[in-house]
């Protein structure tokens, strides 16, 4: 192979870092997962990011054009230059692509995790064909990524995409970001979790009352609703609900072709995502209601790396 047809992406997390290289036709020839080692600061991070391409490059045989990284935190895309980073404490105006480019010579390109995540679904996951779709990742946060014209859709400042912090009720729950009703103090795991506690405080009958609550997960919620519990499965319509207020006020707005749904909590399936298909419509006008699609994403806990070699093909 030419190096012009190998990219590598590096998804930066603040528990692990994970790297794969991908061909321009979307086929992953190596990928491994290492420590981030976080505790150990700014350089010896970016060591490890460096060591672990070039090992990879080693294993496959091959080199690559350019790098691409993906990592949660507000990106100056532009410059490669990580602003701050909530999972990775002290990085602050870390020019992240000057160091990496100076330890491999090579090009760097950087943005947000959610930003790569659905550059990836779009090229090689469910957002496949189309030109407009958003990107929305359902975990501790309520992550967003906009693809428009076939292209990230950044903002004007570099923000664009924040789907969870859309307010649908200015008078309801705090969410993390400390204003009231966002979508993600709904539909983000801290949000599910209150509105079970809310529902079995009640004295709701469920298979969730005997798990403490200290170690419940939205993981329980969706084992004991595929076992057709009703306090469940009422849980997980409740989130699809309001998932489809967001998507349907989105498609208005911008009158996407496909809302692609990840994260972990997403894993309940179609016990969100039907409720969430007939909130959309219902929230949506007919026209753009018509024509956006909402699908499970694709590429799973690989949708960063790919997404983040996406990027790096960009540059080529």
């Amino acid at each position: 192979m030419s190096k012009n047809e190998i990219f590598a992406g590096i998804d930066l997390g603040g528990t692990n870092i994970k790297a794969c290289l991908l061909t321009r036709e979307g086929e992953i020839v190596a990928e491994r997962i290492v420590g981030c080692e976080k505790e150990g600061g700014v350089d010896h991070v970016l060591d490890r990011i460096s060591d672990l391409i070039n090992k990879l490059c080693s294993s496959a045989g091959c080199r690559v054009s350019c790098v691409g990284i993906g990592v949660a935190g507000l990106v100056d895309a532009e410059k490669a230059v990580l602003l701050e980073a909530p999972n990775l404490p002290g990085w602050r105006d870390v020019e992240v692509g000057c160091e990496l480019k100076r330890r491999l010579n090579l090009p760097i390109k950087m943005d947000n995790d959610a930003n790569v995540a659905a550059l990836g679904e779009y090229m090689f996951g469910s957002g496949s064909g189309v030109k407009n779709m958003m990107m929305v990742t359902l975990g501790t946060g309520v992550g967003g990524g906009l693809i428009l014209e076939g292209k990230i859709y950044r903002g004007s400042s570099g923000s664009a995409g924040e789907f969870g912090h859309m307010t649908i009720d200015p008078n309801g729950p705090i969410c993390s970001c400390g204003r009231r009703g966002c979508i993600e103090a709904y539909i983000g795991t801290r949000g599910i979790l209150r509105r079970t506690k809310e529902c079995l405080s009640k004295g709701s009958s469920s298979l969730l009352s005997g798990i403490r609550e200290e170690e419940m997960t939205p993981k329980h919620i969706s084992e004991a609703a595929e076992k057709g519990d009703e306090v469940a499965i009422e849980i997980l319509r409740k989130t699809g609900y309001y998932l489809g207020v967001g998507i349907g006020n989105v498609s208005n707005l911008l009158n996407l072709e496909m809302a692609v749904i990840g994260g972990g909590v997403s894993n309940a399936g179609e016990l969100i995502l039907g409720p969430a298909r007939e909130k959309t419509m219902d929230v949506a006008l007919e026209i753009p209601g018509r024509v956006i699609e909402i699908k499970s994403a694709q590429l799973g806990e690989k949708a960063g790396m790919v997404g983040a070699a996406c990027i790096a093909m960009s540059m080529v």
